[in-house]
C-alpha cells in the first residue's frame, strides 16, 4: 500500500469525494453551508471505518496531519462563541478532514466503499435542520442521545409519509362514498355500510368538517346520538369558514334537541341562523345557504313548538319556507329544495292541527302531498322520500279521522306500515325508519281500539312497546325516543282499562309518568314534556276512579289540571292543551259526583262546557271537538238526573243526542261513534225511566237495542258491544214491566174510584 506524503495531503484535488467538494469559493460560503460541511466531514473523519484505515495506512506525514486536525479542532472550540473567524476554523478543519478520508479511499477499495454507504446516510441526515443539529450532537460525544434523536425524526417523518398516503387513500374513498351516499339513497346500501366506508374515511383523514357532518347523520339515523354529537362536534372544531361552522351547529344543535339539551340548542340554533343570515346578505344568490336557513328556520320552529307556544311558530316556519322559495327561485330545478318546501307545508299543517283549524291543515298537509307526488313519480327510489311520503299520508289520514271518516284512515295506516317495512328490508340498520314504524303501530292500535277491535289493539300497541323499548334502550340520550315509549306504555294502560283492569293501567300510566318525570328534571323548561306528564297524571286519576279510590283520584286531578291551565294561558292558541283541560274537568268532576259534591261537579262540567263549545265555534269542521261536547252535555244530564231534576235532565240529554246524530251519520264505519248514539238513547230512556214516562223510555231503549244489534251483525266479535246488550235489554225489560205495573195500578186506582162512587 502506498504511502501518503505530506505536500500531496496539502494539495491533492478533490475527485471522486464520499463527502462532496468544498471548492475554491467555498470558504467564502454561508455558515450554514460550513455547518453542514463541516459537521459530515467530521462525522466521517470520526467513523471507526475511517480510524481502522489510518491506523493500517500508517505514516509520519499521516500522523502529522491528524496533529494539525487535532489542533484545528482545539482552535474551534476556544473560539465557540467567536465571530466571522469561527467560520473559516470550521471550513478549514472540515476541508482536511474530507481530504484525509479522501487519501484513505483512493488507497483502499474496501474501505471506499464502505465510507460512500456512510457518507450518503450522514448527508441524508445532515440534509435537515434537525438532522444536522442531531449530527453535531453525535459528533460532540453524544451519540446515544442524537441517536434517540434521530430515531424521533424518523417516526416523525414515516408519519407523515403515511398522513400523505392516507390523505391519498381518503380522497379516492371519498369519491366512492359519493357513490355509496347515491346507493343508499336508493335501497342498495344500508346506513351501517355508510358508517363504515365515513368511519375508514375520518381515521384515514380527520381534518374534513364535512365528512364528519355527514358521518354524524349517519350515526343519528343508526340511533347513536352520543355519537352522532361527537362527531357534529368535530366539524365544529374544523370548520374552515363560516358557512361550515353554521352547518356543523346547526347539525349539533338538533341533536341537543332530540336529547332534551333544549337551551343548548337554541344557543346552537341562535349562532347559526345569525352566520348564515349574514352569509345570505353577503351572497344573495347562493342556493346553498337559503337551503340551510330553511332547515335552521325548522328546527327553531320544533324548538318552540316544544317550548310551548303556538303562535310564535307559524312566524319562524313562514320564514322556512320563504327560504325554500328563494332556493327555488334562483334553483327551479332543484327538486331536493321542492321536496323541502313540501316538508315545511307539513309542518305548518301540523301547527295549525294543534291549533284545532283542521281545514287549513288539510289544505296545507294537500299541497304538500301533490308536490310530494310530483316528486317521487320522477324519483320512485329515493327511500327518505318514501318514508316521508308515507308520513304525510297518515297525517292527513289522522286529521280526516277528526272530519269523520276511520275505515279508510286505516287502510291508510296499514299501507304505511307496509311502507316502512318495505324500507327496512333494504336498510334494517335505520333507527329513524323503525321508530317511525313504531309510531305507525300505535296509530294503527288507536284507531282499532275506536273501532273496540282489542286484538288489533293489543298486538300493535306491543308491537309498539317492543320496538321502542330497544330503541331506547340503544340510546338512552334520545329523549324523543323515552318520550315516545311512554306514550306508548300510556297507550297500553288505556287498553287494560277498557279491560277494567285498572290496577294494570295504574302501574303501566305510572311507568310513563316515571320515564317523564326523570326526563323533566334535566329539561325543566319543557312545555312539551309538562304537558304530556300533566296528561298522564289525569289518566293515573282515571285509573285511581276505576279502583274505586275517588278521593285520591280527586286529589291527582287537581295539580294537573293547574299545570294544564297555565300551559294553555302561556300558550292560548293551542286547542290540544284546552281539548286535555277539558277533558280533565270531566273526569274530575265525575270523581266529584261519586264523593257526594254535586255542585262542584257541575262546575267543572260548565267550565268544560264552556271550553268545548268556544272550541267548537273555532272549528265548526272538527268532530273530535263536537263528539266532546256531545258527551260533556251527557255528563251534565247525568247530574240532573241524580238530583231528580229529570226535566232539566232530558234538556241536556236531548243536546247531546242530536250532536251524536250528526256524528253518526258523518261516518256509519265509526264503530265508537255508533256506540255514541246508542248510548246517547240508552241515557233519554234512564232519565225518562225515572221520570216513570215509561212510553219514552221504551221507545228509547228499543231504539238504542236496535243500534246494537245492528253493530254486532257488523262486528259479532266486538266484546264492548256484547257487554252493552244485556243492560239495555235489562233496562227495556224494567221499564215495560212498570209501565205493565204502572197500568194495572191504574186500573186499580180506577176501579177503586168507581166503587166509592
Amino acid at each position: 500500500m502506498a504511502a501518503i506524503g505530506l505536500g500531496v495531503w496539502l494539495g491533492l484535488a478533490c475527485t471522486g469525494s464520499a463527502i462532496g467538494q468544498i471548492n475554491g469559493s467555498g470558504i467564502q460560503a454561508g455558515a450554514a453551508a460550513y455547518s453542514v460541511e463541516s459537521e459530515v466531514a467530521a462525522a466521517l473523519y470520526a467513523a471507526s471505518a475511517t480510524q481502522a484505515a489510518m491506523e493500517r495506512q500508517y505514516t509520519q506525514q499521516l500522523a502529522a496531519a491528524r496533529k494539525q486536525i487535532d489542533a484545528l479542532r482545539q482552535q474551534v472550540a476556544a473560539n465557540a462563541s467567536g465571530g466571522d473567524e469561527i467560520g473559516t476554523l470550521k471550513a478549514e478543519l472540515a476541508d482536511k478532514e474530507r481530504r484525509i478520508v479522501e487519501l484513505l479511499a483512493q488507497q483502499d477499495a474496501g474501505y471506499a466503499r464502505e465510507i460512500s454507504v456512510y457518507g450518503d446516510a450522514v448527508k441524508s441526515i445532515a440534509s435537515t435542520p434537525e438532522g444536522l443539529a442531531a449530527l453535531s450532537r453525535f459528533n460532540s460525544g453524544d451519540q446515544v442521545g442524537a441517536i434517540a434523536i434521530l430515531d424521533d425524526l424518523r417516526k416523525a417523518r414515516d408519519a407523515a409519509r403515511m398522513a400523505r398516503v392516507n390523505q391519498e387513500s381518503a380522497s379516492e374513498a371519498r369519491q366512492i362514498a359519493a357513490l355509496a351516499l347515491e346507493a343508499r339513497a336508493s335501497g342498495n346500501l344500508t346506513t351501517a355500510d355508510l358508517i363504515d366506508r365515513f368511519e375508514e374515511i375520518t381515521r384515514l383523514d380527520g381534518n374534513k368538517a364535512s365528512d364528519w357532518i355527514t358521518l354524524s347523520g349517519l350515526y343519528r339515523d343508526a340511533g347513536n346520538l352520543s355519537k352522532a354529537a361527537a362527531a357534529a362536534q368535530k366539524a365544529l372544531n374544523l370548520a374552515p369558514d363560516a358557512a361550515a361552522k353554521a352547518d356543523a351547529l346547526k347539525t349539533l344543535g338538533a341533536i341537543e334537541f332530540d336529547q332534551g339539551k333544549l337551551p343548548d340548542a337554541e344557543a346552537r340554533l341562535t349562532q347559526s341562523v345569525a352566520l348564515l343570515e349574514d352569509l345570505s346578505k353577503d351572497h344573495p344568490d347562493a342556493g346553498r345557504y337559503q337551503d340551510s336557513l330553511a332547515d335552521l328556520y325548522k328546527l327553531q320552529g320544533r324548538l318552540l313548538r316544544d317550548r310551548g307556544n303556538l303562535a310564535s311558530v307559524l312566524p319562524v316556519y313562514n320564514q322556512a319556507l320563504a327560504a325554500a322559495d328563494r332556493l327555488i327561485a334562483a334553483e327551479p330545478d332543484n327538486s331536493s329544495a321542492q321536496w323541502k318546501r313540501a316538508t315545511i307545508l307539513t309542518d305548518l299543517g301540523s301547527v295549525r292541527k294543534e291549533q284545532g283549524d283542521l281545514g287549513d291543515a288539510l289544505d296545507l298537509f294537500r299541497e304538500a302531498l301533490d308536490i310530494e307526488t310530483l316528486l317521487l313519480a320522477d324519483s320512485p327510489d329515493t327511500l327518505s322520500w318514501q318514508e316521508d311520503y308515507s308520513r304525510l299520508q297518515s297525517l292527513i289520514a289522522s286529521t280526516e279521522l277528526q272530519t269523520g271518516g276511520i275505515a279508510e284512515e286505516l287502510d291508510l295506516f296499514r299501507r304505511r306500515e307496509a311502507d316502512l317495512k318495505g324500507l327496512l328490508v333494504h336498510d334494517p340498520g335505520h333507527a329513524v325508519w323503525t321508530h317511525a314504524l313504531a309510531l305507525n303501530h300505535l296509530d294503527i292500535g288507536r284507531l282499532c281500539r275506536i273501532q273496540s277491535d282489542m286484538v288489533c289493539t293489543s298486538q300493535n300497541y306491543t308491537k309498539a312497546v317492543e320496538m321502542l323499548e330497544t330503541l331506547a334502550q340503544q340510546d338512552k340520550t334520545n329523549v324523543s325516543w323515552q318520550r315516545d315509549l311512554a306514550q306508548a306504555y300510556a297507550a297500553s294502560a288505556d287498553q287494560a282499562g277498557d279491560a277494567r283492569v285498572y290496577d294494570l293501567a295504574e302501574e303501566k300510566h305510572r311507568r310513563a309518568a316515571d320515564i317523564l318525570s326523570r326526563l323533566a328534571k334535566t329539561d325543566a323548561k319543557s312545555a312539551g314534556l309538562e304537558f304530556e306528564l300533566a296528561h298522564l297524571q289525569l289518566l293515573i286519576g282515571g285509573d285511581l276512579m276505576g279502583q274505586r279510590q275517588f278521593a285520591q283520584a280527586d286529589r291527582a286531578f287537581t295539580p294537573a289540571l293547574s299545570t294544564l291551565r297555565r300551559l294553555s294561558a302561556n300558550d292560548p292558541t293551542n286547542d290540544t292543551l284546552k281539548s286535555r283541560i277539558a277533558m280533565g274537568l270531566n273526569t274530575q268532576a265525575f270523581a266529584k259526583t261519586v264523593l257526594g259534591n254535586e255542585a262542584a261537579a257541575l262546575g267543572l262540567y260548565e267550565e268544560s262546557l264552556g271550553i268545548l263549545q268556544d272550541r267548537a265555534a273555532r272549528h265548526p269542521g272538527n268532530l273530535g271537538v263536537k263528539r266532546a261536547l256531545g258527551h260533556t252535555l251527557q255528563y251534565i244530564g247525568e247530574v240532573y238526573v241524580d238530583q231528580s231534576d229529570f226535566d232539566t235532565a232530558k234538556s241536556y240529554y236531548g243536546q247531546s243526542l242530536n250532536i251524536i246524530k250528526d256524528l253518526a251519520k258523518t261516518d256509519p264505519t265509526n264503530i265508537g261513534w255508533q256506540r255514541d248514539l246508542q248510548e246517547g238513547h240508552n241515557k233519554i230512556g234512564e232519565a225518562a225511566y225515572k221520570a216513570k214516562d215509561y212510553d219514552a223510555a221504551i221507545a228509547a231503549y228499543t231504539e238504542a237495542l236496535a243500534i246494537n244489534t245492528r253493530l254486532l251483525k257488523q262486528d259479532p266479535g266486538n266484546i264492548d258491544l256484547v257487554l252493552d246488550k244485556s243492560p239495555i235489554e235489562m233496562n227495556l225489560d224494567q221499564a215495560r214491566t212498570d209501565q205493565k205495573v204502572e197500568q194495572a195500578m191504574e186500573i186499580i186506582r180506577q176501579r177503586s174510584a168507581d166503587s166509592s162512587k
